[in-house]
């Protein structure tokens, strides 16, 4: 059995990834919040483009987790972990289904107040579906590296403790 420092690699890519998510998140709230302004029309093009870069990297993210990644790592230490995982592995097309929904929806919003609040509302829930993804592939990790990890089991931010 490997020791958590032959692991600490695929911990610490993990947390660089969700730092990275965390970022672009970030950037498309503030898009989808500052859409307001006379020129509706750009900012509603810039919330949809937004919003496909965050697609396509999250498609990324998923990507590398399913084809032998941190997620496979955790299974070979502890077997007992692979429902866990295959639920973790299950969320990605939903998730990446939601980011689509939310596309399409910006796509056809025709700019009135109604629908950039749809919008927004439609973000949010999408963050927290990602925040609960997060935090059970963090749980999944402490339970399968032994890591000590500072958080709790329902905080998404994964952290090393040194």
């Amino acid at each position: 059995m490997r020791t958590y420092d032959e692991c600490r690699s695929y911990v610490d890519h993990l947390i660089a990834e969700h730092r990275r998510l965390h970022r672009m998140l970030h950037l498309a709230h503030h898009t989808i919040m500052n859409a307001d302004g006379p020129d509706r029309g750009a900012a509603s093009a810039e919330i949809v483009r937004v919003l496909r870069q965050v697609r396509d990297e999250l498609a990324h993210h998923f990507k590398e987790e399913e084809s032998g990644g941190c997620l496979d790592e955790v299974v070979s230490r502890c077997p007992t972990l692979s429902a866990d995982s295959r639920r973790i592995e299950a969320d990605h097309h939903q998730l990446l289904a939601a980011v689509d929904r939310l596309i399409a929806q910006a796509l056809d919003s025709d700019q009135s107040l109604q629908k950039r609040l749809e919008v927004e509302v439609g973000f949010d829930d999408l963050r927290s579906q990602l925040d609960a993804h997060e935090a059970a592939e963090n749980s999944l990790l402490r339970k399968g590296f032994g890591a000590n990890l500072n958080g709790t089991e329902n905080d998404p931010t994964l952290t090393l403790e040194m």
